[in-house]
C-alpha cells in the first residue's frame, strides 16, 4: 500500500477573549441564508435543523454582542425571511479572506521561506515600501516584482 505525502492542514475559526465565535459552520449557514433568503432554507440545505441553526447564530451573536441576521416572520401565507446585517456580511468576507490566506500559506513549500530584517520603511500615498535585508544564501530566490508574504516574527 502506497502512502500519500503529508501536507499542511488547518482549521480556521474566529474567537474573542470569551472563546469561539465564528467558524466554518456559522460561515456556511450565513452564506446559505444570504443565498436563500431564509434561515429555514439555509439550514435545511446544510442538513441542519432550524432550531440548531438558530442556536448557532444566537451563540455567535451573544459572543459578539451584535446581530448577524435580521429575521422577520411571515403570516399564515408565509413571507418570512432573514437577511444578513452589515456585520454579518463583514464576518463572511473576513472569514473567507482568512481561509484563502491560510490556504495560500499552506500551499507554499517551506523552501520558499526566506528570513530577513526590515531596514527601511517608506510611507507612500496609499502604500508602504519596505527594504528587507535577507541572508546571502536566500538572495537568489527572490526577484524584483515577485509577490511575497510578509509576516512579522518575534523579535527574540
Amino acid at each position: 500500500m502506497e502512502h500519500s505525502k503529508p501536507r499542511p492542514a488547518f482549521k480556521v475559526w474566529m474567537e474573542t477573549d470569551d472563546g469561539y465565535v465564528f467558524g466554518p459552520g456559522v460561515y456556511s449557514l450565513l452564506k446559505k441564508v444570504e443565498e436563500t433568503g431564509t434561515l429555514k432554507e439555509g439550514a435545511s440545505s446544510l442538513g441542519m435543523s432550524y432550531r440548531y441553526a438558530w442556536g448557532l447564530v444566537r451563540k455567535a451573536e451573544e459572543k459578539l454582542r451584535e446581530p448577524l441576521l435580521f429575521a422577520h416572520k411571515g403570516g399564515r401565507s408565509g413571507g418570512g425571511g432573514a437577511e444578513l446585517t452589515d456585520r454579518g456580511k463583514q464576518f463572511i468576507a473576513d472569514f473567507q479572506l482568512l481561509r484563502e490566506q491560510m490556504k495560500r500559506v499552506s500551499e507554499k513549500p517551506l523552501q520558499n521561506v526566506v528570513f530577513g530584517t526590515v531596514s527601511e520603511v517608506k510611507s507612500l500615498h496609499k502604500e508602504v515600501e519596505l527594504v528587507v535585508r535577507i541572508d546571502i544564501e536566500d538572495e537568489s530566490s527572490i526577484r524584483k516584482g515577485d509577490k511575497v508574504l510578509i509576516q512579522k516574527a518575534s523579535s527574540n
